[in-house]
């Protein structure tokens, strides 16, 4: 079940927290924590489980791509 997002301040928006999922054969409820990067596609690049039903997922997508912040025109004088 989503849970929150899980990015660090700045970028909260990086990361998503997904816990409270079907239980593990003699182990925990399942977890997953979804890693958002940027992309010009949405593409499941990778996914581990660094500890018993906890996941960790790489997502590519251009939704997590940062806009980007417009330069100040620089007038210069001839």
């Amino acid at each position: 079940k989503w849970r929150s997002w899980d990015g660090p301040p700045g970028n909260e928006h990086s990361k998503m927290k997904f816990d409270r999922g079907e239980p593990c054969w003699q182990g925990p409820t399942r977890s997953t924590l979804v890693m958002l990067t940027c992309g010009t596609e949405t593409v499941l690049r990778s996914v581990k489980e660094p500890s018993k039903c906890q996941y960790v997922m790489e997502l590519q997508t251009p939704a997590a791509c940062q806009p980007l912040t417009p330069r100040r025109s620089v007038h210069s004088e001839l």
